[in-house]
């Protein structure tokens, strides 16, 4: 039988994994769409079109979110469910489940291996959200899944397997990037790194696109939930929402759920129509550097009153993509007041397999590192 090891952080902007120290990622958009045929189409590498078992098709990945930007106007009561917790219990949610784990198995060379694949799985949730909806994640990935999918420029595959309910678990994706920073890849303590646990406390900020976790870990490695928060205020998504905000009144149909997608395109600059009767173009990508700056800002000063000035912790670990942009301006701040440096103010690594990969992929290494010494 062959053993397949997933670890899946279904962020918000995107969708990270790690298959058997195989790491890799897609834009978590997912539209439900009318089309029935899977064939008619320019294909292209990063097409993702999902076909349920009664024949409902759904757009993937950046093909979704093409869709969500062509159809920006009647898109908007849709995303806005998707983009909040609502989207842990949608049928959306189960469709970007199902497309992870289908190029988990097509990324390690499983695919004709279905039949007798014993996969275990580990989903990462945002610590306050954890308990709220372990049981539904598990109970979404466990049993039998039947479903077509069409990635790139491949053909329609079927895929058919089967997850068992104790192979599938959850876990905070704080405690998710403490696991990658500090365990080997067996899922051990890596001794290089236990200070953080033992030398504490450590503070872990965790930056996300919607939430900004801080998980207070005290000397020893217990986690101290009576200063733990996952912050809604100051994650990218708050830094989008200025975005749309500051270019309202010259492009009022953008939305922030859009922002990531056109900062994506044509180097970030989109066109608007001046009161003169101009085509002018606006640079989407410096008022997004100004934005970042502001939460960050404000992001400084809520952790301030918090906690106390951060004066009770040894150490700061801060990890995720907003957590990483950040960073920089956090780290200033502090080093100028005197508080921390370079060796106790850190950003996480994202290591495995001998390889270094970005900083998004912090969780779903931590979570894979989890899942291999609970598997």
């Amino acid at each position: 039988m062959e053993q397949l090891y997933i670890a899946i952080d279904p962020g918000f902007d995107s969708m990270k994994i790690v298959a058997n120290r195989e790491a890799f990622k897609f834009p978590f958009n997912v539209v439900e769409t009318d089309e029935r045929r899977m064939q008619d189409y320019a294909l292209r590498s990063d097409f993702l079109m999902y076909k349920g078992r009664l024949g409902t098709t759904y757009r993937v990945g950046q093909y979704a979110r093409e869709l969500v930007f062509e159809n920006k106007q009647q898109a908007e009561d849709k995303m806005a469910g998707f983009y909040d917790e609502e989207r842990f219990v949608s049928e959306e949610f189960s469709v970007g489940l199902d497309t992870a784990i289908a190029l988990a198995i097509d990324k390690v060379g499983l695919y004709t291996n279905q039949d007798d694949l014993d996969i275990h799985l580990i989903v990462a949730l945002p610590h306050a959200l954890r308990d709220k909806f372990a049981s539904t994640i598990i109970g979404r990935a466990t049993g039998e899944h039947s479903f077509s999918l069409r990635a790139g420029t491949d053909i329609e595959k079927a895929y058919h397997f089967t997850i068992k309910s104790n192979q599938v678990k959850t876990v905070s994706q704080t405690i998710a990037a403490i696991l990658g920073e500090t365990s080997n890849e067996s899922g051990n303590v890596d001794a290089r790194k236990a200070f953080y646990l033992t030398q504490g406390p450590t503070l872990v900020l965790d930056g996300g696109y919607y939430t900004f976790g801080m998980v207070a870990v005290s000397r020893g490695g217990t986690v101290d939930n009576s200063k733990t928060e996952s912050d809604t205020l100051h994650a990218m998504k708050n830094v989008n929402m200025k975005i749309a905000d500051a270019i309202r009144e010259v492009r009022p149909d953008v939305q922030h759920y859009i922002i990531e997608y056109l900062l994506s395109k044509n180097e970030g600059m989109i066109r608007y129509i001046s009161k003169d009767g101009k085509a002018e173009t606006i640079d989407l990508k410096k008022i997004k550097k100004h934005m970042v700056r502001e939460v960050c800002t404000d992001f400084i000063q809520y952790l301030n009153v918090k906690y106390n000035n951060l004066l009770d912790f040894s150490y700061v670990l801060v990890t995720g993509g907003t957590g990483a942009s950040y960073f920089r301006q956090m780290l200033n701040y502090y080093k100028e007041l005197g508080l921390f440096n370079e060796d106790n103010f850190l950003l996480t690594s994202s290591e495995l397999g001998g390889k270094h990969y970005p900083i998004e992929y912090a969780i779903a290494i931590g979570a894979y590192k989890g899942l291999k010494a609970t598997g």
